[in-house]
């Protein structure tokens, strides 16, 4: 999995027992504690004071950062910032770390060598990883204190690319980049929003930045809020030259040519791969009915573990190894696919995208991100009515995108965290950086049907069926395949828990939990006390028994893009006998809105003794610029009132 550079990191370290010396912090970082602030809006948690960065480059390629940041903690729920460190691995290792802080009385403390903590680095997933993080935690990190580090650290031989994020989520007061290439060498630096200044030449190939009072990214209680890294404004240097023939050069193509040389030969089948493909596509012909039952085999089969060491983290293994270990993380999930794919007379190939929607643009070709999925090749003239993740490149070829990663998303779709997102296809010198679909609402459906009956005391009971496809099934296909029964229990309690109080759930029962074609059904049978609230000889009764689609919102003016999370389909039928002696005497007003991006409709009806519901909400966009807040104010207010309103029933004997 491609890895970004984190900066700062909520680790599990021991107190620090620092020692204080007079002498002990640099004058950088005393010079940079007597800086004046400008005023700051929200109240922030802390500020960086300084942010320096010299990244040299020499003629043989290698790369080396040094490193200076010094952050005042100005409230309690800033402490976390004395945790100071950086993650490296075996080819990145670093030269030099330490730490230093000035506590409010004005003590100033540095941490010892042997209190700076270097320790695995790896995720969950990982079975191996070289990656490690040093750092510590600078002593008397109270609000006041100053906390400060500085390392120079070597960075990976094969990676031609730095990234300068020049936002954050604090304050940044004065940040500086001066990047030192070798002679000969030369680099195309590309901005993430607007441009925040402009490189001051030094002379002899040497280049400086400056950005003095960077705003922060204030996404604290902001409802639907997009991922702060797709928001944060950034520069990526590219630089390229004698001595480096494997680099990226600041546009897309050079992107994808650089990680098609390292991941190339890695695709390359065996008679293992092909004998397999082969008994998965025996007697198929059809295009889309090979691809998946490869595709279904590599997502299902091929366990997510990673083995990571060094260059790993970026290079895929080879298909061999991963088909011979039946595991493998994305980048080698979308190698073997493309492997057994080819043994048939399939091309697929890489295309690198990160989880996070927005983070890569299209405006600033770079090779950072976090995930590796495949673009499968479609025949020229091949159409199907199953395949819904479809692109077209620029070359005019067309591309089924796929993430065998995923497990619960069915063949021919995408995931709703990869959707209207971009990706960087690996094509050679065909590659450039895509636009990811949107599926139709109808790719991802909930279907909610159920059947109650009202006691004269308020009581209700019945049955329940819920159909899921798409997106829609993900976290019950997940719960109901690996979870265990008390865990299926407690999340089928959390969800109706939104919308009944003592309620009580039986006979529990599942279909098609594994068949990502089909319907996921789950029944179950529900009863609930005191549903109907009495008033007199009047009993009040909520049409919409179950599911809650409405959500919170605030009325503040929205500076930032709306996330919807993803386009789907839910619908809801309820049907609720009535008791003997009571007749509707009052029914909620029938809602119908439609914003363009969404709708949402309901009814109320009567028929005989029965009180029927209907309502279907539609959500056909993930993501909608700011000025579309006041809509999404109008239609949650519609969903609310709708949610919430009453039938009132009349005792008529």
């Amino acid at each position: 999995m491609m890895r970004r550079l984190v900066l700062f990191a909520g680790l599990f370290l021991a107190p620090a027992m620092a020692h204080a010396s007079k002498d002990s912090v640099p004058d950088w970082v005393r010079d940079a504690a007597k800086e004046t602030l400008p005023a700051y809006k929200g109240d922030p948690d802390a500020v960086v004071l300084l942010r320096d960065v010299h990244y040299s480059v020499q003629a043989n390629g290698q790369a080396v950062e040094h490193y200076r940041e010094v952050i005042r903690i100005l409230r309690p729920q800033g402490r976390h910032y004395a945790e100071m460190g950086t993650y490296f691995d075996s080819l990145s290792k670093i030269n030099s770390l330490h730490i230093w802080s000035v506590g409010q009385d004005g003590h100033e403390y540095q941490l010892k060598d042997n209190e700076i903590v270097d320790r695995a680095a790896g995720e969950g997933f990982e079975l191996y990883s070289d990656a490690r993080y040093k750092g510590g935690k600078a002593p008397a990190g109270d609000p006041g204190a100053v906390v400060a580090m500085e390392y120079e650290q070597k960075a990976r031989p094969y990676d031609t690319e730095y990234v300068w994020f020049v936002q954050g989520g604090i304050p940044m007061h004065m940040q500086r980049l001066t990047l030192e290439l070798a002679p000969g060498m030369e680099f195309r630096a590309v901005w993430k929003g607007p441009k925040a200044t402009e490189p001051v030449n030094l002379e002899n190939n040497h280049w400086v930045w400056e950005v003095k009072d960077a705003a922060p990214i204030d996404l604290k209680d902001m409802p639907l809020a997009p991922a702060r890294s797709a928001l944060e404004q950034r520069m990526s240097i590219h630089y390229f030259g004698p001595g480096l023939p494997q680099s990226t050069r600041g546009d897309w193509q050079s992107v994808g040519e650089w990680y098609q040389q390292l991941a190339q030969d890695r695709a390359q089948t065996s008679p293992e791969i092909t004998a397999k493909a082969q008994q998965l596509t025996a007697g198929k012909t059809d295009f889309y009915d090979k691809a998946e039952a490869i595709g279904g085999y590599v997502q299902k089969q091929i366990r997510y573990v990673a083995i990571e060491i060094g260059i790993g983290g970026d290079q895929p293994h080879f298909a061999q190894d991963i088909y011979k270990h039946q595991y493998g993380d994305c980048k080698d999930k979308a190698t073997l696919l493309a492997a057994m794919l080819s043994s048939v007379g399939i091309h697929s190939t890489w295309v690198l995208v990160d989880t996070s929607r927005g983070f890569i643009d299209p405006a600033i070709p770079s090779s950072a991100g976090n995930h590796a999925i495949a673009a499968i090749e479609i025949p020229k003239g091949y159409n199907s009515p199953k395949l819904h993740s479809v692109v077209t490149a620029e070359s005019g070829k067309r591309f089924l995108i796929f993430d065998p990663t995923w497990e619960m998303t069915p063949f021919g779709q995408l995931e709703h965290e990869l959707q209207g997102s971009y990706g960087v296809l690996v094509d050679g010198d065909h590659s450039q950086v895509l636009a990811l679909p949107v599926m139709a609402p109808a790719r991802s459906v909930l279907d909610r049907k159920a059947h109650f009956q009202l006691a004269a005391d308020g009581a209700l009971s019945g049955d329940v069926v819920e159909k899921r496809y798409g997106d829609q099934a993900v976290v019950p296909r997940s719960v109901f395949t690996y979870g265990n029964e008390k865990e299926q229990q407690e999340i089928l309690d959390h969800v109706i828990n939104q919308d009944l109080a003592g309620f009580s759930l039986t006979d529990v029962k599942t279909e098609n939990v594994r068949d990502l074609d089909k319907d996921m059904v789950l029944r179950y049978s529900l009863k609930v006390n005191d549903y109907g609230k009495a008033m007199g000889p009047l009993l009040l009764v909520r049409p919409r028994v179950l599911g809650s689609d409405s959500m919170r919102l605030d009325r503040k003016n929205r500076k930032y893009p709306i996330n919807l999370d993803e386009a789907m389909i839910a619908t809801d039928e309820f049907d609720v006998e009535l008791p003997a002696g009571y007749t509707v005497d009052e029914l909620p007003e029938p809602v119908k809105l439609d914003v363009g991006f969404a709708s949402y409709e309901s009814s109320s009806t009567v028929k005989g003794s029965t009180l029927h519901y209907s309502r279907t909400y539609t959500v056909r966009e993930v993501e909608l610029p700011a000025e579309k807040y006041g809509d999404m104010q109008k239609l949650v207010g519609a969903i609310e009132a709708d949610e919430h309103s009453r039938a009132v029933l009349k005792k008529t004997n």
